[in-house]
């Protein structure tokens, strides 16, 4: 029987439930199932397909067909089942929110410090140039992801180890897990020190103090014996150990020493062995580098029920914190102007460029974001615009924020925040300091969380139990190990280089260039805006953005080694 003749036969009741033409009956009472398979464009860009299946019944009684259906639960069902198709329901505001977001991490509170070693001109210099490229690789990954059968529109659930699978083969599927899960680790336990430590301030300026669990020098040896075999014992800290006073005298006298030694002693539990910062017990604490602090288990409790939601829950923590984001940078600014620009604070060109390019590369990471929002996205939403607006905004951010506080503060710290909150801007931008670390900051613990996890069970690779283990809990059992000490420091360095510029920057850009090589489809990303480029110009293009990432990654490597 054909589709038209079905058609013709069969329609449907007001109520919503089937009625079959008596005409379709059979002089035998056994039952007849007919499907017809569709093919349905859904959108004249789109080559994605929906199978449409239309099934009759017939009983044994001679009865309607519909007496079956209705029978069955005494539920009303349509004869036409069309299969679910994903609809995204992030919108523009969300998708800049989550963009900007993933671009505003850790390594932008050390921009300003940045400025100032690095010179006005080289660090804007790098700052946009890092931002074209970094909208350049997203762009091709968006576009890659499109030319995946049936994808145009983003229907489909392809993360960014997917991929590669599906243009590239297994091989670069297993490489690009481990890096993306190595990257966004990185940048999730440098997150979770970050915001522990801000929680711990707050408690100790509104509550006197902050408590630890402990383990002094005679820690040593492997992890293992340190946690199970050792005696921990609980130390106090509070804002009184940071001497704000002594700290201001010695700046004024001797600012490279100030660099040198004085720049964390406002950083929680950073002890040194000295009677100043003995605890409140008077006994001398001493350098540890094991810790679990008070700030760090309330930031955990807050941080981690958020980490178990998907994207799409989580986007209204990404609009507040975007929101935040915006209030608290113009409440910067304009502290910063009120309190005087002073230009001999920051030279034009810089005496010392070596961070340079590490710190800048961290601060674009927007790809990591890219596929999953992808999925999320409504399709009114432009890839383009989203990409390149939110890319634009943190380049103004970073510009505005990191320059402007280079200039005001004298001497800055190498995190900006732990200057701030000093109290020598005032009460009001101490408290925003810390409102910005904890939403800004800790507002993208989770959003890396979801990136992980979606990356580990968009292929099947892992259920989302053990993908929950390997992407929230795991950086929250590991990060406290890095909390006093210059782990985070280094963990931030070469965890930059090399997993962020390969995630980030050459991974994307090659993996486009081999699409374009290997596979005929444009895609449906317009890279390029209105530009149309042929196959041969856009693969020259490709090795020109490979080139640059090669370089600004040399570049940052011999800057971390001298």
């Amino acid at each position: 029987m054909s589709a038209s003749d079905l058609n013709g036969s069969t329609s449907t009741g007001g109520s919503g439930s089937g009625s079959t033409n008596s005409s379709l009956h059979h002089d035998e009472m056994s039952p007849l199932n007919m499907t017809t398979q569709f093919a349905t464009q859904s959108g004249a860009s789109s080559s994605f397909y929906n199978a449409v299946t239309i099934t009759h019944y017939e009983n044994d009684d001679g009865g309607n067909g519909d007496d079956d259906v209705e029978n069955n639960g005494n539920e009303d069902k349509s004869l036409f089942e069309f299969p679910r198709i994903h609809r995204g329901s992030i919108g523009m505001l969300g998708s800049v929110a989550i963009a900007v977001n993933s671009l505003t991490g850790p390594a932008m509170l050390n921009l300003p410090y940045t400025f100032q070693t690095s010179g006005f001109i080289p660090t804007i210099a790098t700052l946009a140039f890092l931002c074209i490229l970094s909208t350049f690789c997203a762009l091709h990954l968006a576009n890659v992801i499109s030319k995946v059968p049936g994808n145009a529109n983003f229907h489909k659930e392809i993360e960014y180890s997917e991929t590669f699978k599906h243009f590239w083969g297994k091989n670069s599927f297993i490489f690009t897990q481990i890096a993306f899960f190595c990257c966004i680790t990185c940048l999730n336990i440098a997150s979770i020190v970050d915001t522990a430590q801000v929680v711990d301030q707050m408690l100790a300026k509104f509550y006197g103090g902050t408590i630890a669990l402990q383990c002094k020098d005679t820690c040593s040896g492997s992890i293992y014996n340190t946690v199970f075999f050792y005696n921990w014992e609980v130390v106090h800290w509070n804002s009184s150990m940071c001497h704000i006073e002594e700290m201001k005298d010695e700046q004024e006298e001797d600012a490279s020493a100030y660099h040198d030694d004085n720049k964390e002693y406002c950083i929680p539990f950073l002890f040194h062995n000295s009677t100043a910062n003995a605890s409140l017990n008077g006994d001398d604490v001493g350098i540890s580098s094991w810790l679990i602090t008070a700030g760090y288990i309330l930031a955990g409790i807050i941080l981690i029920p958020m980490s178990l939601k998907d994207l799409k829950e989580n986007a209204t923590f990404q609009i507040v914190g975007f929101v935040v984001l915006i209030i608290i940078s113009l409440q910067f600014v304009c502290t910063f102007l009120m309190n005087g620009i002073h230009l001999n604070n920051v030279t034009l060109w810089g005496d010392d460029w070596s961070d340079l390019f590490g710190v800048c590369l961290f601060n674009f990471a927007v790809v990591l974001a890219v596929p999953a929002w992808l999925y999320e996205k409504k399709p009114s939403v432009s890839v383009t615009r989203a990409l390149g607006g939110s890319s634009f905004l943190a380049f103004i951010l970073y510009v505005l924020v990191g320059g402007l506080g280079a200039a005001t503060m004298h001497n800055v710290t190498d995190n900006m925040l732990q200057s701030m909150m000093a109290g020598t801007f005032g009460n009001t931008t101490e408290i925003t300091s810390m409102t910005f670390a904890l939403f800004i900051v800790g507002l993208g613990i989770p959003l890396f969380s979801v990136l992980t996890r979606l990356n580990l069970t968009g292929s099947g690779l892992c259920t989302e139990f053990v993908a929950n283990i390997l992407a929230v809990y795991l950086p929250w059992t590991t990060a406290w190990c890095f909390y006093s000490g210059s782990g985070t420091t280094s963990l931030l360095g070469w965890g930059g280089i090399f997993f962020t510029s390969i995630v980030v920057f050459l991974a994307p850009l090659m993996l486009a260039l081999h699409a374009i090589s290997c596979f005929n489809s444009e895609g449906s990303v317009a890279v390029y805006g209105r530009l149309v480029l042929s196959k041969r110009q856009q693969s020259i293009a490709l090795y020109v953005l490979i080139v640059f990432c090669v370089i600004s990654i040399i570049l940052a490597v011999i800057g971390e080694l001298y």
